[in-house]
C-alpha cells in the first residue's frame, strides 16, 4: 500500500472488490465492463489495483505485461472523486513500477471524445500514435474512434 492524494491507499484488487470495481466502473465509462471481464483479468495474472480512500473504494486501474511492455487496459475513479489528482497518482505509480521491472513502453488506448483522459496522458508524457476508426461503442450505439498512445519508460516520465 501507498498514500495518495486525500490519503489514498493504493492496493491489488481481489475477487471481494469486484462488487464497487463494478460500481465505479459503470458510474464512469459509456460502456462499462463486466464482471467477466473483471474475473478474466484477476486470473490472467494482470496487475489489478483497487485506490481506496478511507477504506472506500474509489478508483482502480488494470495493467498487463508482455516482455518489456506494459499495457493500461482500464482506470477508472468514481464521479465524486474526480479531477482530485487520483488518476495521475495511479498512473505515476504504474510507470514508476514499470519502470522498475525494466518495461521500456507503456500502451493505452483511451475515447476520442474523454479529452480530460487525453489531456492527463499528455501532461504525464503520452504520446498519440494512431487511431482505430469507430472502436468504441456509445450509449446512444454510435461509434466512437479510440486513440492509441504510448510513453517510452526510464526516468522520463513527469
Amino acid at each position: 500500500m501507498t498514500d495518495g492524494p486525500w490519503g489514498a491507499r493504493l492496493r491489488a484488487l481481489t475477487s471481494t472488490d469486484l462488487e464497487p470495481v463494478l460500481a465505479i466502473e459503470a458510474a464512469s465509462q459509456p460502456t462499462p465492463w463486466t464482471l467477466s471481464n473483471f474475473r478474466d483479468c484477476l486470473h490472467s495474472g494482470y496487475r489489478c489495483q483497487l485506490a481506496t480512500v478511507d477504506g472506500e473504494p474509489v478508483a482502480f486501474m488494470i495493467l498487463s505485461s508482455v516482455l518489456d511492455e506494459s499495457h493500461l487496459l482500464n482506470i477508472a475513479v468514481t464521479p465524486a472523486w474526480q479531477r482530485r489528482g487520483l488518476a495521475r497518482w495511479m498512473l505515476r505509480r504504474a510507470l514508476a513500477e514499470a519502470d522498475a521491472a525494466g518495461h521500456s513502453l507503456m500502451f493505452l488506448e483511451v475515447r476520442d471524445g474523454n479529452r480530460a483522459a487525453r489531456r492527463l496522458y499528455a501532461e504525464l508524457g503520452f504520446v498519440e500514435t494512431g487511431r482505430r476508426k469507430g472502436y468504441y461503442r456509445t450509449r446512444s450505439e454510435e461509434r466512437e474512434d479510440a486513440v492509441l498512445m504510448m510513453m517510452e519508460i526510464g526516468g522520463g516520465h513527469k
